[in-house]
């Protein structure tokens, strides 16, 4: 039976160690913190018996890979998989407007999804369904020198679809504003999500938290193959012995038998390893990325009036609002600047937003509330960082590299992650045959 050793239990680690544990392999799993789950994590307030993730997480149907994982640790069942396309929209007046797609073949319901949404112009909406139909035919090479901003430009979108449309989408999908975001990475991922067919665009949202609906349920699937979780131990140093690595050193442990080791930690980490015996003193030749924050704010209600599951705020410093029943979520991607508020500052903001954008919402509701600020959520996917996305590279044969900062061409997300160790596993898997 070969043996695996796995750095990392987010997304790509925890992904990595089903895929390979359902196919016969020792799996060790290494988690620095206490705790699985990485970026992706949920906490718990005693006060209310409730459960909420650090950020709202939402899957797509284009999200094929971790559909597969999903299904394979048996954990479909926590999500909701709706038929439609429906996003409510809402503008500072309150009123609503909707992105939804009909029961009709694709990619017409599609079409005349984008035309009913009326927060933009009839023109603006023509536009939008144009460029969506040229992205079945466009080369994602012939991108690499343009930003979001300047592709959506040359493509002849008017103020109002990118502030009302295709911000909206951008920001949401790449974490980083359309000045600064590759057109490269964001219309691979446009073409995923509208040009890759009927389902690919639904939005799926999982009925639990991370912990319940794939932290728990990985883990569950990992053991049951025989698999060891090890927390609280953090790598600090490789040992080389010509092209491979013959020992891990933990805070705490020496682990040195193993066929294959993955790193799935983010790079930031990886450079922070030490290399004893080799060329190559550290991960310094890793490629330094830079990263882009989102802010989330949950908030206790009294009383809760919202009745969708989710809603978009049109030119608000609010992007997203999710309704968990007991609790609200409020998602700001990008928060650059939000990020440096203090806590009062941050509640005034948004509660003036809720008031004005819901006047069905009064502040008083709120009997408690939790701030995140995720400093580094994610990598800010520009121009250089596809370029040297495609330098990453490991230099020992017995270790590969895993996460959602690899050449994936997806953006930071749980797709990426996933895809990430989909790949590796099945490099491994095949290497171990020969």
């Amino acid at each position: 039976m070969k043996r695996c050793l796995i750095i990392g239990g987010g997304f790509a680690g925890l992904s990595s160690a089903v895929f390979l544990a359902e196919k016969g392999f020792q799996i060790t799993l290494l988690e620095a913190s206490p705790k699985l789950g990485g970026r992706a994590y949920a906490l718990y307030e005693p006060k209310y018996d409730d459960y909420f993730d650090n950020g709202q997480h939402i899957l797509m149907g284009c999200y094929k890979t971790t559909l597969e994982l999903l299904n394979k640790i048996n954990a479909l069942s926590d999500f909701n998989f709706p038929e439609i396309l429906k996003v409510n929209f809402v503008d500072s007046n309150g009123r609503i407007f909707q992105l939804k797609t009909v029961p009709s073949i694709y990619p017409i319901n599609l079409i005349l999804g984008f035309f009913g949404y009326r927060a933009i112009s009839r023109r603006a909406r023509l536009n939008i369904i144009k460029l969506l139909i040229k992205n079945f035919f466009t080369r994602l090479d012939s991108l690499e020198n343009y930003t979001v901003e300047e592709w959506l430009r040359v493509n002849k979108q008017s103020n109002e679809s990118i502030k009302n449309f295709w911000e909206i989408i951008a920001i949401a999908t790449l974490n980083t504003k359309i000045n600064k975001a590759s057109a490269h990475i964001f219309v691979n991922a446009i073409k995923k999500m509208f040009n890759s067919g009927h389902k690919s665009y639904l939005l799926i949202i999982p009925h639990y938290d991370l912990n319940n609906f794939y932290v728990n349920k990985a883990k569950e699937f990992i053991e049951k193959f025989g698999g060891k979780i090890l927390t609280s131990q953090k790598v600090v140093k490789l040992v080389a012995e010509g092209n491979k690595i013959i020992k891990v050193i933990t805070n705490n442990t020496v682990f040195n038998e193993y066929d294959y080791i993955i790193s799935c930690i983010p790079e930031y980490s990886l450079r922070k390893i030490k290399i004893e015996n080799s060329y190559y003193k550290d991960f310094s030749f890793i490629p330094e990325f830079k990263y882009s924050p989102i802010l989330n704010v949950h908030l206790w209600l009294k009383e809760n009036p919202f009745n969708e599951r989710f809603y978009g705020l049109l030119d608000s410093s609010i992007h997203w609002l999710f309704n968990h029943g007991k609790h609200i979520s409020l998602t700001t991607s990008a928060a650059e600047e939000l990020i440096k508020q203090s806590d009062k500052e941050i509640l005034s903001l948004f509660y003036s937003n809720l008031e004005r954008y819901f006047p069905i919402f009064k502040s008083e509701f709120v009997i408690d509330y939790k701030i995140i600020k995720e400093k580094r959520a994610t990598f800010i996917p520009d121009k250089d960082f596809v370029k040297q996305r495609k330098e990453i590279f490991s230099p020992f044969e017995n270790l590969f590299l895993a996460g959602d900062w690899t050449n994936t061409e997806l953006p930071s997300t749980i797709e990426s992650a996933v895809f990430s160790a989909y790949k590796i596993a099945k490099e491994i898997i095949n290497t171990s045959k020969l």
